[in-house]
This record gives C-alpha cells, structure tokens and sequence, in this order.
C-alpha cells in the first residue's frame, strides 16, 4: 500500500486489527483464514484450504509459471480468485488479467473475487476506486486504490496483447480459442518479471494446453506442471466417483475426473496400459547415486536424470538413448532397464552431445557395465563415436552391411550405437507395445507416459508422434507449436529390444 493509504486505515484500528493486517499482507495463507466462499450446498462458508489446496498455493508464490491439470470440481478457480484478490491488494500496481472462455465465464469468475472481498473485515481491504455508487468495481474489472488491477475477461484474438501484466491467468485453457495468440502476445512483458496461472481439465490433445503440459513436465518450459486427482480432495470417495460416471459416461469421467488426455482412437498405445503406469507413478521413490562420485552437478540435468533403483551385483544392466543436438525441438532420452524388464532410470532433457556420451558412460559404469545403445543416426553417431573413442566396455554396435553390383559378397561392417532404419523401427516399437500390453516390463517414466498420448499411427499406418511427420516434411516449425516429440518412446524402445538379446540383427544402411 501507498504511505498515504497506510495512515489513513491506521486512523481507528485496533492495535490487534494492525497486527493482522500486517500479518496477511505478507502471509496468503493467513490471509485466507477472512476468505467466505459460495458452497453448493452449505451457502455462505470459510474458505478452509485442502491440503492440496495449500501445496497449489504455495507454488503460486514460490514458483513465476505454473500450469495445473485439474479434475472437475477442485476449487482451482476459488483458489486463483483468493491469490488474485492478495497480490492485488497488498502489492500496488500490479496489473492481473484472467482470461475465460466466454464473457458470461469471466464475469463470474469476477463475482468470486468481489464477494470474497465484500465479506473481509473493512480494516483488511484496500479500497476500489471504480464502479457507480455502491457497486465494487464494474462487471469485468476492480481497479484499487494503490494503482492494481484486476480484469477478468473473455478471450479474443487481441486479449492480453500490448499489456504490461504482472500476472496472467488462462482458465480452462484447454478449450480457449486462440491460446497460443495470447500466450505468445503476452509472453515478452510476463518474461521481466510477470506470472501466469495456466489451468484445465483436459480437453483431448494437440490443443496448446495439452502442448504447454507435455514441455513442462519435460523441462522443455519454464511452467512447473502441477497434477491434481481426485483422490485427492477429502469429500471425494468411491462413492462421488461411480455417480459421477453414471451422469458423466466413462468417456467423460477419463477426461474431466481422471484427467487423461484422451486420443481419437488411433494411439499406438492402449488408454489404459498407458492410464495404468500413470496411476504408479508416485508410488516410485527416487533414490540418490551421488555417492557414486560422479555426479556432483546432479543439478545441471535440472532434475531430470530420474533414478529409481541401484545396480544389484550381477544383474545384466540395458541402456538405450534417443539422441537429439539439444537445441532443437526434440530432446535427447535415456532409458536403464535390467535383463527382468524392470526400469530403473531414465532422462529427457535438452543436453549437448558430448555431455550426453559422458552420461552415458557413466551410467554405464555405474549399472554393472551395461550394454549402452545410442542411436547413432545422423548427430547421434557423435554420441556413439566418442564412447567408442573413450573405450566404453560394453557399446552395442549395429552390423552394416553394403551391397555392391560388381562385388559377390556384401561387405560387413560394425558401426557403434543403435542405426534405426525404416524397416527396424516398427519392429522396436512394436514390440514395446506389446511387452507392456503383457506387463513383461515394469515402465517408471513419466516422459514416456506424456509422450504416449500423442504418438500415434498416420495416415500410412506408421507410428509416429503427433505433428512430427510435417516437421519431416520440411514443414514450417514456427507455424506449428502442437507437435510432439517421442524420445523417450524410442530410447526405451532400443533398450527393450536389446534387452531380449536381440542384438545380432544385421541392418542394411544406405550406400
């Protein structure tokens, strides 16, 4: 607040009053402890967080971006409204828009923060200082006393554009036409020092939201994705669960109460083979190889080099990695996978190549000797070359095999890495397919599971992520943010098929 503000509100108020109002000017969660909320049900009610609830908010003031997949019903919008109403009030002017799909949407969503602000105590408001007569504000903006704004509006082609915001916020996402217009209009003022909310259930995918979701939980964007389920909200049981099916229809129930992001039915993997490794995803602690002296810059993989699992004396160890320049859209994966089909470790992220090799040799080392298998086509071949060069034990090699006309022979050659070929890349990942269709392997990874919704089978009946066969085609990139990578998919999938001692095959390269 202003000086000027301050000593006027200090005029009459308790010695207790101050103490709370300096409290909540500082403190959001105390501050919703004066928050009434609309309940269904009960009317007029406190605001008392969830516990996840308090984790969301937490993360909205720790964290610039966040992006939340929600399940119906979660109090999302209420707990935005609560966040919007604090930052507005208790830090001048800060300019806060949220974005709605229709104008009757953002209208409401506006109703939630004037109510709340009608029913705080007069000493914890800060005034509005638009609006006729009684009203707080007009139907779509509250303007404050100390230069704040907060504006809910519907979306439009030009909505945010020119804007310096300090927070904007996309609700339902999923559905909002022209989101990327406004997330790439508003991104240049967010990036000096603004946030953005970006929320939703689902809503299928190659939408921007499913997009912006995949990236994050990649490391491929600044959000940091935040998952809700249903599970857990504490009024939420079995019980709520199988009548909202019945009403919703299991189609629905999958994406607006489960939060799958649901195909058009041509996916390569099954929903549920693809629903069930999700749902055991946190069940898979994490454990620390450190101590192995090699990792002191853990933190330089930005968290992504994911290990589940420490190598057990004379178990046979399979490492397969998709390789990418690590400046490009695609990233580079790793997948670790003993001889049983179990997977304890992985990585996707964006890495130099020769970062890459020495990663791999270190996990190598580290997981009894593994057999590694870079992909070794095109940039992944320098991968390949320098584990060669650094005389990694154990590198898979691919048998080259060149046919000549005068000669009678082919000549036979060994290159290093994994050479994936037309012919070899259905096979790898049909049998991926179906090793988990059969549950032969145990999958941990949780890039795999957000690329998995979106690869597919095209229109030739080839498996390949959504939107990369136009990248392929010499497409334009710019023009087309709603494709995805499948990374992760082919690492694990080399790894698998080495796995099974398939690694005599011979491959026959181009001349």
């Amino acid at each position: 607040m202003a000086k000027k503000e301050v000593k006027e509100k200090l005029k009459g108020i308790t010695k207790e009053e101050l103490e709370t109002l300096e409290r909540v000017m500082v403190d959001p969660f105390f501050f919703s402890l004066f928050i009434y909320v609309i309940h269904p049900i009960r009317g007029k009610t406190k605001f008392h967080l969830y516990p996840y609830q308090k984790s969301v908010l937490w993360q909205f003031i720790n964290e610039p971006y966040n992006i939340i997949l929600k399940f119906r019903q979660a109090g999302i919008t209420e707990l935005i409204s609560l966040f919007c109403l604090w930052l507005a009030m208790y830090h001048p002017n800060q300019n806060i828009i949220i974005i709605s799909i229709k104008e009757r949407v953002a209208k409401k969503v506006l109703r939630k923060i004037k109510y709340m602000y009608k029913n705080l105590p007069d000493y914890l408001k800060v005034p509005v200082i638009n609006g006729r007569g009684a009203d707080i504000g007009t139907a779509m903006e509250m303007e404050f006393s100390n230069g704040s704004i907060i504006a809910s509006i519907p979306t439009t082609e030009d909505a945010g554009r020119s804007e310096a915001l300090s927070l904007l916020v996309i609700d339902e996402a999923a559905i909002i036409r022209w989101a990327n217009t406004i997330w790439a209009a508003a991104w240049p003022t967010l990036s000096t020092g603004g946030r953005a909310i970006i929320n939703s259930t689902p809503y299928g995918v190659g939408n921007f939201f499913h997009s912006l979701w995949v990236g994050a939980c990649a490391g491929g964007n600044p959000f940091v994705p935040i998952r809700l389920k249903w599970t857990m909200h504490p009024e939420r049981d079995i019980s709520w669960y199988e009548a909202q099916r019945q009403v919703l229809g299991p189609r629905r129930t999958a994406q607006e109460i489960d939060g799958d992001f649901l195909t058009s039915g041509n996916s390569v993997f099954d929903l549920m083979d693809i629903r069930a490794i999700e749902d055991e995803l946190d069940s898979h602690e994490l454990v620390d190889i450190r101590k192995y002296g090699i990792f002191d810059k853990v933190k330089s993989y930005n968290g992504n080099l994911r290990i589940y699992s420490l190598p057990v004396p004379g178990y046979k160890y399979f490492i397969g990695a998709d390789v990418a320049t690590g400046r490009a859209r695609d990233y580079s994966a790793i997948t670790i996978i003993d001889r049983f089909g179990e997977e304890v470790g992985c990585f996707k992220g964006k890495i130099p190549v020769n970062k890459l090799a020495d990663l791999l040799i270190a996990l190598g080392k580290i997981y009894n000797k593994a057999l590694v298998a870079p992909e070794s086509n095109d940039i992944g071949l320098a991968v390949a070359s320098k584990m060669q060069e650094k005389n990694y034990p154990n590198l898979y090699y691919s048998t080259k095999i060149l046919k000549e006309k005068k000669e009678k022979k082919a000549k036979v050659e060994k290159i290093p890495g994994w050479y994936t070929t037309k012919k070899n890349r259905p096979v790898i990942i049909g049998a991926l397919e179906e090793d988990i269709r059969l549950s032969n392997i145990v999958v941990k990874d949780p890039y795999f599971v957000q690329e998995a919704y979106t690869f597919i089978y095209d229109a030739d009946n080839k498996p390949i992520a959504m939107g990369k066969n136009k990248r392929s085609g010499g497409g334009d990139e710019d023009d087309d943010d709603n494709d995805y990578t499948d990374d992760a998919i082919m690492g694990k999938a080399i790894a698998n098929f080495i796995r099974k001692g398939r690694i005599q095959n011979a491959t026959v390269l181009p001349q």
